[in-house]
């Protein structure tokens, strides 16, 4: 069972899939994308997880990205929380969700881990896919080379397809996120203190954007049960380009809970 709805979360109307039948006493797997990403650029990973853990899946697009209601202006420093809270929280409310694991990727792997500590009475655990709290060198590069494959390459091409017209104010946005100082200075290390729940945190060896601080950052600060699986010959789209591995490891962490 599949079906598509349009949410109302934080005042703005944003587009959501179903995957599956949702179980009162049964977690539901809610899906966090990545920076510029929206639901089909998950592709059929999120129909995996469901078929191989049995769970409902909803998966949905952030203010700004795919169908959801666009930006109408650059934001200012790091909306990190802004997003974990209050939109998220009314995602759960639409969907009567009060037994929650949540997955995200990149962008969504960090709010995934900030809404852990956020809503510890929902988020029964979390599976983060290639985090990105902390702003560094090899970050910025990555920004930076997808900024210019944005501009002189094909990526502007790719990207509008899932975005349309909102694309460049979305794209920019994260640009400009970041290189913001405030966004950079918050490694989110307070939040990952606060997470009461078990993490999954999946990375690809040869992501560009550079896993090892993040990782390092979350050893540190995650004090409740944290499981850490890197797999080799794969990149920042681990979930896809090691589909296999990432969902048995899923399924497996779901299991465990």
């Amino acid at each position: 069972m599949k079906r598509e709805y349009f949410v109302q979360a934080a005042g703005r109307r944003l587009r959501a899939r179903q995957i599956g039948n949702i179980q009162t006493n049964t977690p539901t797997l809610v899906f966090l994308h990545g920076g510029i990403d929206c639901i089909e650029m998950w592709r059929d990973f999120p129909e995996r997880v469901h078929q191989s853990t049995g769970l409902a899946v909803i998966v949905y697009e952030r203010w700004g990205h795919g169908q959801s209601d666009p930006l109408t202006a650059f934001r200012e420093g790091d909306t990190r929380e802004e997003e974990a809270d209050e939109p998220l929280l009314d995602v759960f409310k639409h969907f009567n969700l009060t037994n929650v694991i949540l997955v995200g990727h990149s962008y969504g792997g960090v709010i995934s881990l900030i809404a852990a500590s956020l809503h510890k009475e929902i988020i029964r655990g979390v599976i983060s896919v290639v985090p990105q709290m902390l702003i560094h060198p090899l970050c910025v590069a990555g920004a930076e080379a997808a900024k210019e494959n944005f501009e002189k390459g094909d990526l502007r091409k790719k990207l509008f397809k899932f975005h349309g017209d909102g694309l460049d104010t979305l794209f920019y946005d994260w640009i400009n996120r970041v290189n913001n100082k405030a966004f950079k200075a918050e490694d989110c290390s307070g939040y990952l203190q606060q997470i009461p729940c078990p993490v999954l945190q999946i990375y690809g060896e040869e992501d560009e954007f550079g896993y090892t601080p993040n990782l390092e950052l979350s050893k540190r600060n995650i004090s409740t049960n944290l499981t850490i699986n890197v797999i080799p010959n794969a990149g920042h789209y681990v979930h896809l380009e090691a589909k296999e591995d990432v969902v048995n490891a899923i399924n497996e962490f779901c299991i465990s809970l």
